[in-house]
């Protein structure tokens, strides 16, 4: 009698770890319950009855619902509650708010504008240059639109490289200003925002500014693709 109930368990452990090797994307990976967003840039976020696009959709989330994310599958999928039932959503769409004390988002934020105030103000690069200066910081889109429209060229150097340096304006594109992390001049100290989506964290600064001469709104956008990659500037809006 015990042996045939020992093998009737065998049977069934080997049966499990069977369809688990087949299936092994579509085991849901338990976590505690977590807060997500949804993240569309248009239309709106499919619900599924399962961890896939072959299942039917029941459903669909408008950009920015909030959702409690329940499980996720290793292929991509975060489990939900949709009218009382399970439903599945596609977890690059979803926006994972962390948090970030403002001495880190400084230290980060810093560090960038500190590599571009090594861009003299009384000397000229070729492009190459500003490049190899801001890189470690900015991304190559961001340092090539900061180039075009807060600098100039004027000469060349020997090789016939064009030369670049600092327009002469009180309103740059993309030069960053600067926050004030005291608040001392500025009515409130900057907001700071940290979250990831689809593998990429994301980080946004904002303050609002107001002295004698002007009143603006400042935002910068970083990004890194890693937890261990370094943050680089990709936008920044005033």
């Amino acid at each position: 009698m015990k042996k045939g109930f020992l093998k009737i368990v065998v049977i069934l452990l080997l049966a499990i770890g069977l369809v688990t090797s087949l299936f092994p994307s579509q085991i849901a990976q338990a976590s505690p319950a977590k807060i997500a967003y949804v993240d569309v840039t248009s239309g709106k976020l499919n619900v599924r009855s399962g961890p896939g696009t072959q299942y039917k959709v029941i459903g669909s989330h408008k950009d920015n619902t909030r959702l409690t994310i329940y499980s996720q599958t290793k292929s991509g999928w975060s489990k939900i509650k949709y009218n009382k039932k399970n439903g599945y959503v596609a977890t690059k769409y979803l926006r994972f708010y962390h948090t970030m004390s403002r001495t880190e988002a400084k230290s980060i934020t810093d560090k960038a504008i500190s590599l571009q105030n090594k861009i003299a103000s009384n000397k000229a690069y070729t492009k190459k240059q500003v490049h190899q200066i801001l890189s470690p910081t900015h991304t190559s889109a961001y340092i090539d639109k900061l180039i075009k429209y807060d600098m100039a060229s004027y000469k060349k150097d020997k090789k016939g490289n064009k030369l670049y340096e600092w327009l002469a304006t009180d309103f740059p594109a993309y030069r960053i200003w600067g926050f004030d992390w005291s608040g001392k001049e500025a009515p409130k100290k900057p907001s700071v925002t940290y979250y990831s989506k689809n593998g990429k964290w994301y980080l946004k600064v904002y303050q609002y500014h107001k002295d004698d001469m002007y009143t603006y709104h400042q935002t910068l956008y970083l990004s890194k693709s890693s937890s261990k990659a370094a943050w680089k500037i990709y936008n920044y809006k005033w």
